[in-house]
């Protein structure tokens, strides 16, 4: 060349100095142009160079080695007439391999049937007879090129609604799986009442709870955990959880043995990142005497003659150490006692400035609603939480349990 090449704002070709050049380097879409004619494919570069990436081929056989190793090329130029191969059986060939190209043919004469066949067969999107002029070419490939990016956005956008789709079916599937382990309600036990809340942040909850009641001995046993994480992953660990607890509900034994039992099963047999809180309870229904073991959940609140403390009896929570020991601790349950269980979720609940509901609040909220009947004043304890939080997301599940002696 005798100066450098530049592109001026209409997109022209020409050799000059009173033009500021594109920023070398500056790299588009890439343009494979195909033709026998090295006049020809000398103007079809200057047409587009440096503002685009621009691959060359003298016939058909070269343009398809480009193709193989190119699978980013978003236009295809092709002369119609070349020795090898006409330009429409190039383009048809690129329709496998380039789905969304823009492909132009080029061709010195008109023929109608050429041309419904490159339509037809070749998805073409312009039909160009020589000689072209340099701007509009370039000004057709740009157009291409924007419907191009529609189509790629809009296949992007189906591929997403698709997955988005498999997605809200998969979530669906683990809600009616978490819906099958949590129970639909209370067992009915004479000289009880008893009332859950359950609220998870996502589509599916990390926290767990169940009872198993047994009429003919009168024990009632009592379970509310917390798996560490969210949404399907945690539900679908607490589903393996709830599986091993329900087979230990059959031979009841003490909540701490359960507990250790439990550790051990889940650190064998699962070497997952989850890990588990629980608390579980015993309670024999004729005495009111009720055993309790905690590993990792927050203490239960008990409620008597107005008062609010809270059962300081903690452990670690299950699938963290091997071979950890649990303690358990006895209460008796008199008539008008409340316990109170609840996962973090309750108290590390947070407004939209950070602000989170705390312990003092909630024992508060459990003062004014234990007047209540189980099921209003668990319903209330939950209300509290929403209308503290207001618009702000929920980040972790709710669960709140309660147990109160009416005779």
């Amino acid at each position: 060349m005798r100066a450098q090449e530049r592109i001026d704002h209409r997109g022209h070709g020409f050799n000059g100095e009173g033009s500021r050049p594109l920023p070398p380097g500056v790299s588009g879409a890439k343009i494979l142009i195909v033709d026998d004619e090295p006049a020809n494919l000398q103007k079809l570069r200057r047409t587009f160079v440096n503002r685009y990436q621009v691959l060359a081929a003298g016939s058909g056989a070269q343009a398809l080695e480009l193709l193989q190793q190119n699978e980013d090329i978003a236009v295809v130029i092709a002369d119609q007439r070349m020795p090898d191969m006409t330009g429409v059986d190039l383009l048809r060939r690129t329709t496998v391999l380039l789905p969304h190209a823009i492909r132009i043919i080029l061709t010195g004469y008109t023929d109608v049937d050429v041309l419904v066949e490159a339509i037809n067969t070749c998805k073409v999107y312009r039909y160009i007879v020589k000689p072209w002029d340099p701007p509009d070419l370039l000004m057709t490939v740009e157009r291409g090129l924007e419907a191009r990016t529609l189509v790629l956005e809009n296949e992007r956008f189906r591929r997403e609604l698709i997955r988005r789709e498999r997605l809200a079916r998969e979530l669906e599937i683990a809600r009616e799986i978490q819906r099958y382990i949590l129970p639909p309600e209370c067992p009915r036990v004479g000289g009880y009442e008893m009332a859950v809340e359950y609220h998870p942040a996502r589509e599916v909850g990390g926290d767990l709870y169940d009872f198993h009641w047994e009429p003919s001995t009168g024990l009632l046993q009592l379970v509310i955990g917390d798996v560490s994480g969210k949404s399907i992953p945690a539900a679908l660990y607490g589903a393996v959880f709830s599986g091993q607890m329900r087979s230990l509900f059959a031979h009841p034994r003490p909540p701490s043995e359960m507990l250790a039992f439990l550790n051990a099963s889940l650190i064998a047999g699962y070497r997952v990142s989850n890990y588990i809180a629980v608390c579980v309870l015993l309670l024999d229904s004729v005495g009111g005497r009720m055993q309790l073991a905690n590993g990792g959940m927050p203490f239960p609140y008990l409620v008597r003659d107005g008062d609010v403390s809270q059962v300081a009896w903690g452990g670690v929570p299950l699938g963290l150490l091997e071979g950890e020991s649990y303690l358990e601790t006895e209460i008796l349950l008199r008539e008008g006692d409340t316990l109170v269980l609840i996962s973090d979720g309750v108290t590390d609940a947070q407004r939209p400035d950070g602000e989170m509901y705390g312990f003092e609040r909630f024992e508060e909220s459990l003062r004014r609603s234990v007047a209540h009947s189980m099921e209003a004043c668990v319903r209330s304890l939950y209300q509290e939480v929403s209308d503290f939080i207001r618009t702000a997301e929920i980040h972790d599940d709710i669960t709140i349990v309660g147990l109160r002696r009416t005779a």
